[in-house]
């Protein structure tokens, strides 16, 4: 579903955070048009189970569930693809040894040691239409891994991880760049961490995303060649929904009642 928007002509598509574990929140995101979300079980307190029902209910609502996982590890992702999500996001993946190890466990053998899972969702319960056979197909070329660059060092070593077997993606993070690179966000360092990694994708024909915020930023991003671009979460889209109709309310009572 997400490989397919990447290949997709066109401008980038639009992405948002996830961290509320609720099917109400996930259909008012589902309904204003996303094309994809980004559930977060990195920064998010989401049990697996969590994961699972969001997953369900945005692929219905056809749009494409990616899952932000919290290490390198081959733990809770197996069970996050075999529900049927789109695509895993890895953060701080250092290097190409890292990114390397790490994909690995996302690929079915040969290329990787992810396991069968044929009777979970992922395989229509054991019923999908080609058997074991399309479920590897579809793990293999249908799941976007994306390896998230948010380090000094993964910035020094994009070239070599843009080459790593199984990197269908690469997401640059600037709040975490900001932190390795010991500058406060939106400084010119990283600005020019962002823009060196988004070129270097273009150049070795990945596609590449990063998160954004306001116009200007969107349309910048958009024309260095982001495939895909992230704004905002739901937390804050909720906050501040919350805030603006509450100062409205306030600014409409009269002075004397205030």
């Amino acid at each position: 579903m997400f490989q397919q928007l990447l290949k997709s002509s066109g401008p980038p598509v639009v992405g948002t955070f996830v961290k509320i574990p609720s099917l109400e929140i996930a259909e008012i995101i589902g309904e204003a048009g996303f094309d994809f979300v980004v559930i977060d079980t990195e920064h998010a307190l989401l049990s697996v189970r969590d994961v699972y029902s969001l997953v369900v209910l945005y692929s219905r609502m056809n749009v494409a569930p990616l899952v932000r996982v919290t290490d390198h590890g081959y733990g809770d992702a197996q069970r996050y693809l075999d529900a049927g999500a789109a695509g895993i996001l890895v953060p701080h993946v250092s290097g190409a040894a890292q990114a390397e190890m790490t994909m690995r466990q996302f690929l079915f053998p040969p290329a990787g040691t992810r396991g069968m899972g044929l009777a979970a969702r992922a395989g229509l319960w054991g019923g999908i239409r080609g058997g074991s056979a399309e479920y590897v197909r579809a793990g293999q070329e249908d799941v976007a891994r994306i390896a998230m660059i948010e380090d000094q060092g993964a910035v020094e070593d994009i070239e070599a991880i843009l080459a790593v077997p199984g990197v269908d993606a690469v997401f640059i993070g600037p709040g975490d760049l900001s932190l390795s690179l010991g500058v406060p966000g939106g400084s010119p360092a990283v600005h020019e961490a962002v823009t060196r990694s988004i070129k270097a994708a273009v150049r070795a024909g990945v596609p590449v995303g990063t998160v954004v915020a306001g116009e200007e930023q969107i349309r910048l991003r958009a024309e260095q060649g982001c495939r895909f671009i992230l704004v905002g979460n739901d937390t804050g889209m909720v906050s501040a929904a919350a805030r603006r109709t509450l100062a409205q309310a306030r600014e409409a009572l009269p002075a004397a009642v205030r």
